[in-house]
């Protein structure tokens, strides 16, 4: 067997170079899956991860909430103007599963959301592998993670806890609270060894607030977006951007949907000796509690997020276009919206 092949096998990391081979997993033994599956049927009410927004395809019946953020489900709509949201992206297609933890059997991978291959595969089952890590016992009580597995780039991120030590924290405690038994696990109760996973490395997601929809605006990459409700028991939603390659121009505008307003990306910030003080705030169509403002001649000016609650609250009682104080900030060369002007324009 040469350097490299041994490298592969033993899952080295001493090498620089990107390791392009996919990760080979262990397919759990039958009576580890039953038991993890089984656990997880008694224990979750939802074995949904993930819920997909449908931002673009307007031949479905779709939702618009007030922020202009368009949803196929009004439930959903509902909850995303009430709930406290977070952020994660990535530009991997690795979908989300569940790690599970059980007395006396390694800790099963399984993953529900699969893809059309997958599910000839597995014929129908959901795919279940067996993996290797440093944990201590106390997590072996019974614990559910969910976390999502890269075999081609040799990682792994724990994104949530859904049960730990044997209690469901997904049904009754929020997100945030959750992160807590997050840090307790990474503390002192996990030594991370990507040797003994096969080479797979493995982080912690770092939730971000829901104000860096923002910078996800001129992504020209593959990039899935997630939104985690800071709320017990409820799914995450999920939805994509630049999914396949589309001409953007001035006539077709983002990836490809037709439209007679400009492009949708941001603009450069008009530079005027006298910066305007105020000017119409037209909602994104796509992110939430985003603008874009024109002043009076109409020209744009930038994109602004909303990122105080209270002005956010405002601004969705309007039905349509408003105007709104505007401030220049220099040190990120936009334009913020820092109140809601006398003049109130509806559309």
């Amino acid at each position: 067997m040469s350097s490299m092949q041994e490298q592969i096998a033993q899952g080295s990391l001493k090498s620089s170079h990107r390791n392009t081979h996919a990760i080979v997993l262990k397919k759990a033994l039958p009576h580890a899956q039953n038991a993890a599956i089984e656990f997880l049927t008694n224990n979750l009410q939802d074995l949904v991860i993930c819920q997909k927004l449908n931002i673009e395809n307007k031949s479905r019946s779709t939702f618009t909430n007030d922020s202009g953020s368009t949803f196929t489900d009004a439930r959903i709509g509902s909850l995303f103007t009430k709930a406290t949201f977070f952020v994660h992206s990535t530009n991997t297609k690795a979908e989300p599963g569940f790690l599970v933890f059980l007395n006396k059997n390694m800790p099963i991978y399984i993953r529900y959301n699969l893809s059309k291959k997958e599910r000839e595969f597995t014929r129908g089952h959901p795919i279940c592998y067996s993996l290797r890590m440093r944990v201590s016992q106390e997590i072996y009580k019974g614990s559910v993670f969910i976390v999502s597995l890269d075999v081609v780039n040799h990682s792994m991120l724990i994104e949530d806890v859904y049960v730990y030590k044997g209690k469901n924290v997904f049904n009754n405690e929020t997100f945030t609270e959750r992160r807590k038994y997050m840090k307790d696990f990474v503390q002192h109760h996990w030594i991370p060894d990507a040797r003994l996973l096969g080479g797979i490395v493995t982080n912690v997601m770092n939730p971000l607030p829901l104000s860096e929809l923002e910078k996800l605006v001129d992504v020209e990459d593959y990039t899935k977006v997630f939104l985690i409700p800071d709320t017990a028991g409820k799914r995450r939603f999920t939805f994509t951007l630049n999914d396949s390659v589309a001409k953007i121009d001035a006539r077709e505008g983002y990836y490809g949907r037709k439209t007679s307003e400009p492009m949708l990306s941001i603009p450069k910030v008009v530079t005027i000796e006298t910066k305007p003080t105020y000017a119409k705030a037209v909602r994104d169509t796509i992110l939430p509690d985003v603008y874009e403002l024109f002043d009076v001649d109409g020209k744009s000016l930038s994109k602004a997020c909303v990122q105080q609650l209270d002005l956010s609250k405002k601004l969705k009682d309007f039905s349509g276009d408003i105007m709104v104080n505007i401030s220049y900030n220099e040190d990120f060369k936009k334009y913020e919206i820092i109140g809601l002007h006398k003049n109130i324009i509806q559309s």
